[in-house]
């Protein structure tokens, strides 16, 4: 993670006229991300269905749009959103499952059903 920007690098980027290009820089590495996100955890239908459910509670799992909410609010104090540890869950578990052999993997979800 990278530090936090403050006043004073916001007013030198927009001094240089860079504030712009960082600002789309940086809302691109977002959406790359949740994208990511989003397709990793559709990708097994048991993680997808979590979306549903609560504490997240999507309507249907394509909802999602690969968004978690950052762990502090804008005044740095701890975000209490109940999705966010829920989430958080669901990615790990699918990063788990890609890093895992197909083999096992089969194995693994044949043991759940």
């Amino acid at each position: 993670m990278t530090d936090p920007l403050t006043f004073a690098d916001a007013r030198t980027l927009q001094q240089q006229g860079d504030i712009g290009r960082f600002i789309k820089h940086h809302m691109a590495e977002a959406r790359r991300a949740a994208a990511h996100r989003r397709g990793l955890v559709l990708r097994y239908p048991d993680l997808a269905a979590k979306l549903t459910e609560p504490p997240v509670g999507f309507s249907s799992p394509d909802k999602w749009n690969g968004y978690i909410p950052p762990a502090t609010d804008c005044t740095g104090a701890m975000n209490t959103a109940r999705c966010r540890p829920a989430l958080l869950a669901l990615v790990a578990e699918a990063e788990r499952r890609l890093k895992q052999p197909k083999e096992i993997a089969a194995s693994v979800e044949e043991v759940a059903a």
